[in-house]
């Protein structure tokens, strides 16, 4: 289905309501939960600077370099554990692993550990780089077998590898990896976390209430001038079907008569005799072909005259008046025609009934010119606020796949019946038939809610 065919299906105020929803709404959580995102981050990595200081001020005063080196002396021994006992001293800290520059642990709460190598970390080699690293994970998500010792009171936490330089900067001696559970922090982030999403959720809200509330004033203004294009086309529709019948109404009265006078007098004349005794031979070919002429004359305007004139449509059914067309066109081409004809409204304005009329007559007399007035058709439906006239038939031998080829060929007649459903806000396509090779003609009228 086209944009625009579903746009007019559904309203353009329905489209914008639900697509305006969709996006405002999206729009603004993703804004909030990048916001968020933004801000937990920064708050993360604040916490873990703050204990990357601290540990960098300890060394400075302890200068636990000797025994990171691998120095087993009383003194650098005695150092170490001062800077231990500070670490593990710090708020929410529940579990601290020292690496010393080889990837070994030289201390840990858990004595299991000490003395093993873990060279198989990213992390760890990031730190050693000199890259603070900080992790905020889950208990019930983590994947490393370190992770088993966690409490069963922990919930989240956050997982810190600081690096720890010598006295003059200039080197990564060490590494000292945190877990920390700052419920205060984690709290915090947690009813920022509900506050964003709130904030967010009601700024979306808002911005798509006072939206809807412009584009409502806009639908309507516009709902507003399309009414009143409609009831212009109304107008000048039937002021030219008034224009038709006048048409027709003169060439009834004014040639026909005169040209079928003149037919009359000629008839008259071949029989006629000037006296009893000497009948008039006039030149019996000249006058047979002026006869001849008056009369394909006669019939021409006739025929002109009848396709002109359309039969007074205010106090007859839109049902009835196809029923009238079908009719003739029965009567005149001496073939059937198919109808299904159960979904026609009873009431509709005279313009759509006049359109109406005019789309079945133009479109039997095409299906009757290209199909021989094989398999015709004509079929009413509503769908909404749409009317749905469907003109086929089956004899039309195209090769044509796809329906925007089939627009580049179309006839004046077609134009002309796309323009006029056009002129009433509607929409008008021509399509293959399903079950054949013909064509079939669809447009789509509105007819109100």
């Amino acid at each position: 289905m086209h944009l625009a065919t579903f746009i007019q299906r559904w309203g353009l105020l329905r489209v914008f309501a639900l697509s305006g929803f969709i996006s405002i709404i999206g729009i603004s959580m993703i804004s909030g939960y990048i916001y968020f995102s933004f801000l937990q981050q920064n708050l993360l990595q604040r916490e873990m600077l703050i204990s990357s200081e601290f540990i960098q001020s300890v060394s400075l005063i302890n200068k636990p370099e000797a025994y990171f080196a691998g120095s087993t002396s009383i003194d650098d021994k005695k150092a170490i554990e001062e800077l231990f006992y500070h670490v593990v001293g710090i708020p929410d800290v529940f579990r601290t692993n020292v690496f010393d520059a080889n990837y070994k642990i030289i201390w840990s709460n858990d004595s299991t550990v000490i003395g093993k190598t873990f060279r198989d970390n990213e992390e760890l080699d990031l730190a050693y780089q000199g890259k603070g690293i900080f992790n905020k994970a889950k208990a019930d998500e983590h994947k490393k077998l370190e992770h088993d010792f966690l409490p069963d009171d922990i919930d989240q936490f956050i997982e810190s590898y600081i690096p720890v330089w010598n006295e003059n900067r200039e080197q990564v001696i060490g590494v000292v990896e945190l877990y920390k559970s700052p419920r205060a922090l984690f709290e915090t982030l947690d009813r920022g976390r509900n506050l964003v999403a709130w904030v967010s959720l009601l700024g979306g809200l808002i911005l798509y209430g006072l939206l809807y509330w412009v584009a409502r004033i806009a639908h309507q203004q516009i709902e507003t001038q399309r009414n009143r294009i409609k009831q212009a086309s109304s107008h000048s529709v039937e002021l030219t079907e008034q224009s038709l019948r006048r048409i027709s109404s003169d060439l009834q009265a004014g040639p026909v008569q005169s040209i079928e006078s003149a037919v009359n007098r000629l008839d008259s004349i071949l029989g006629q005799e000037v006296d009893a005794q000497t009948p008039v031979k006039p030149d019996n070919n000249a006058v047979s072909k002026i006869r001849s002429a008056l009369k394909d004359a006669l019939n021409e305007i006739r025929r002109i005259s009848l396709g002109l004139e359309i039969p007074e449509l205010k106090d007859l059914s839109a049902r009835d008046a196809i029923l009238q067309v079908i009719e003739k066109h029965e009567k005149r081409t001496s073939t059937r025609v198919g109808k299904q004809l159960d979904q026609v409204p009873e009431t509709l304005n005279n313009a759509i009934k006049i359109c109406i009329y005019r789309l079945v007559q133009e479109g039997l007399r095409n299906a009757y010119r290209h199909g021989g007035g094989i398999g015709q058709y004509v079929g009413v439906s509503v769908k909404g606020p749409q009317l749905i006239l469907t003109i086929g038939e089956t004899g039309h031998d195209i090769n044509i796949d796809d329906q925007e080829r089939i627009y580049d060929n179309e006839s004046q007649g077609l134009r002309g019946m796309r323009e006029r459903v056009q002129s009433l806000g509607g929409d008008f396509y021509i399509t293959r038939n399903p079950k054949s090779s013909g064509i079939n003609l669809h447009a789509y009228l509105p007819i109100g809610d």
